[in-house]
């Protein structure tokens, strides 16, 4: 058995739910439930892209890192000289 509670809310914004409920066909409890199911989605797409906004920052950087290792001609002048 769901325990329930009671909560205070603006009138408004009970009838918006009520709408919102009407319109979906659920109940307020529903209508709630699904309306935070979908920020929670949001949010966690949210936090998908920094994430990996992130790591391609990391790869950029080692790919730069690379770059100027490769094009760095005294590491020529070493592998040539036999001195490693």
């Amino acid at each position: 058995m769901t325990v329930m509670t009671t909560i205070k809310v603006p009138k408004d914004l009970r009838d918006r739910l009520s709408r919102l409920a009407e319109q979906e066909r659920t109940t307020l409890a529903g209508a709630l439930t699904a309306a935070l199911d979908q920020v929670e989605e949001q949010q966690f797409w949210q936090q998908v892209r920094r994430a990996n906004a992130e790591s391609a920052n990391v790869v950029d950087a080692g790919a730069a890192t690379m770059r100027q290792n490769v094009a760095d001609s005294a590491d020529d002048a070493i592998s040539a000289a036999g001195d490693w």
